[in-house]
């Protein structure tokens, strides 16, 4: 471990800051675990190795002419923000914990600088240089970090709702606040385009309203097979309302989707006492730049096409 006197005497300038601050890379990372309260275990240990990597990386960056750019090295710094947020999430932070772990760590560092460094002696815009490229890569690290904390925090509760209640009892297929709170963002970040459908049953309420719960249920679940059975690999269905059954199509466009929609509503009309249907259709990014846009849009078709009748299939404007 470098002596206190050989780290005073590196940090006489901007370069011998940096310097400094790699040398002095078990103190910065004591103070920073002592400042969050102590940390220990197994996934805190891990947690700790990773943040005194990136110590090393914020020492390198400081010594380097490098602009913030250079700091990613090529996407490594990123991939290891994507570490130390999973194992925050690990152990148990949420997002406010998760920025308090990198102000700690800046606040850590500059007091391990301003202890070590008479300032007054170095030119001033060399300081001004060096804090200024401090900042940057602090709040690089935080917007980053917290986003792939969020990202992981996002997809566990996915799973975590998806084997509790969040499936209707019914169908078994995953319910209209999964769809529209976690499932359809989720699929619009991951594909530059895809389709959604959405089915209405015919006169469904009015059997239900008249008292035929049995009826209503066999036609809701005609219409699921129907869907199922018509819609390729890769499609998310789920109950969009109480009488309508939506899939998501990724990769397809309205018109791939409008005849998928007519297969489904073949394969039911092929049964004479099998459900009635009508479908909107609405693609991504042609009929909505988000999944609000999207969900609009396919309602307004899906009106517009029980507006023509039993078996209407309408794609958004």
């Amino acid at each position: 471990m470098p002596s206190m006197c050989f780290i005073i005497m590196l940090m006489r300038d901007a370069a011998g800051i940096a310097e400094g601050l790699r040398a002095g890379t078990p103190e910065v990372l004591a103070a920073w675990r002592r400042d969050r309260g102590g940390i220990d275990g197994d996934a805190a240990g891990r947690l700790v190795e990773e943040v005194a990597r990136l110590l090393e990386i914020f020492a390198e960056f400081l010594r380097s002419p490098e602009p913030l750019e250079g700091f990613s090295r090529e996407g490594s710094t990123r991939a290891m923000v994507t570490k130390i947020s999973a194992i925050q999430h690990d152990l148990g932070r949420d997002a406010v914990g998760v920025i308090e772990d990198y102000a700690t760590l800046r606040r850590c560092v500059w007091r391990f600088v301003e202890g070590r460094t008479d300032l007054s002696t170095i030119d001033g815009g060399e300081v001004a240089r060096f804090l200024l490229k401090l900042m940057q890569a602090a709040d690089w690290v935080t917007e980053r970090g917290l986003a792939e904390f969020e990202r992981i925090a996002r997809a566990q509760m996915e799973s975590d709702l998806g084997r509790a209640t969040a499936t209707d009892l019914l169908t078994g297929l995953p319910d209209r606040e999964l769809f529209n709170r976690w499932l359809l963002p989720q699929a619009v970040e991951d594909h530059e385009r895809l389709a959604l459908v959405v089915f209405d049953l015919v006169n469904f309420s009015e059997t239900v309203a008249g008292g035929n719960f049995q009826r209503g249920r066999e036609v809701l679940l005609g219409l699921v097979e129907a869907v199922e059975k018509s819609t390729p690999e890769g499609a998310l269905r789920a109950r969009f309302g109480d009488d309508e059954i939506c899939v998501l199509l990724p990769a397809t466009n309205p018109e791939e989707a409008y005849a998928i929609a007519e297969t489904v509503l073949d394969n039911l009309a092929r049964s004479p006492e099998g459900p009635r249907a009508d479908a909107g259709v609405a693609g991504y990014p042609e009929h909505g730049n988000n999944p609000g846009e999207l969900v609009a849009s396919v309602l307004w078709a899906l009106k517009t096409a029980k507006r023509v009748g039993g078996g209407g299939i309408v794609v958004a404007r």
